[in-house]
């Protein structure tokens, strides 16, 4: 088959969420900082060309959602990748504490031989929790390599990345490489010039937006037009994706709402214990946190 490249390499970037990963993908394949990132929900890709060592590389970068509730979607995202960066803040400890539960998600789904670069992101903020040396010696743990990177000032963000595809296309990794799945990987190249993918890509992002802002009713809206996008598309990982999402949201919905012909309560007070955040509700009852999918504690 005549491409206009010799390698397609799928590479995923994972670790907690707010640690950059979004940030990390559009400073390498656009070369700018935005620092008015919405939440990832589920998963993004960009796509970027470039020649490694004389062979051209089409290269896809799938980034997923870190929060909790995404864990059980996003090991339909990890299939056919062939390389990773794992992602934490050097400025928030407890995504650094996280790491080793990252690199045992990836190769439980892509095996143990995967290449993976352990990277400790906004090292241009002056109020490190995690030293370099700490994290060298981490990622020596888990035989990878460490690097410090910041996304803002673009710092090392190249170098890493192409430090990643030379690690996969070099002549120990290319034989595994050449054997992944040719289906998934013709899928995604299609999926890339789909004016419907676009579209739901579109919707998708705006129903990032209304969840993180707490307007669920607009987040179901957007996401019943991504569902509609994505089947149009004929894209099974995203369509389960809006299905799971809009029953999430939708459960969550009927549960903050009266029904009705029961007497309304004065406002009750519940808060979620993991991520320190505060609801009022009218009606009494069980209610889960929208951001972590933990169970809320009424407070007395």
């Amino acid at each position: 088959m005549n491409t206009d490249y010799d390698y397609l390499l799928k590479v995923i970037i994972v670790g907690d969420g707010a640690v950059g990963k979004t940030a990390l993908s559009v400073r390498y394949t656009q070369g700018k900082f935005m620092d008015d990132y919405k939440m990832t929900i589920g998963v993004d890709f960009s796509v970027k060309m470039l020649e490694v060592d004389g062979y051209r590389v089409k290269l896809q970068l799938w980034d997923t959602g870190g929060q909790e509730r995404f864990s059980y979607l996003r090991p339909l995202y990890y299939s056919g990748a062939v390389g990773g960066l794992i992602v934490f803040d050097k400025t928030y400890r407890p995504s650094f504490e996280n790491i080793s539960k990252w690199f045992q998600e990836v190769r439980q789904n892509r095996g143990p031989n995967i290449p993976l670069l352990l990277i400790g992101n906004k090292v241009d903020l002056p109020d490190w929790q995690v030293s370099t040396e700490e994290a060298t010696s981490l990622a020596k743990n888990y035989k990878s390599v460490y690097r410090d990177v910041s996304a803002k000032s673009g710092q090392s963000v190249d170098d890493v990345f192409m430090a990643l595809i030379k690690l996969v296309i070099s002549p120990d990794s290319a034989a595994t490489m050449l054997q992944e799945d040719t289906d998934v990987s013709q899928t995604q190249q299609k999926l890339i010039m789909n004016e419907s993918y676009n579209k739901y890509n579109k919707f998708a992002n705006e129903a990032s937006a209304f969840l993180e802002a707490g307007n669920y009713v607009e987040s179901l809206n957007s996401l019943k037009k991504a569902l509609y996008w994505a089947r149009d598309t004929k894209y099974p990982e995203a369509i389960k994706w809006c299905e799971d999402n809009i029953k999430y949201i939708d459960q969550f919905v009927n549960q903050s709402t009266p029904s009705k012909g029961l007497q309304k309560v004065t406002e009750l007070m519940f808060a979620c214990q993991f991520c320190n955040t505060y609801y009022k509700v009218t009606q009494d009852g069980e209610y889960a946190c929208p951001d972590c999918g933990k169970k809320l504690v009424k407070m007395v």
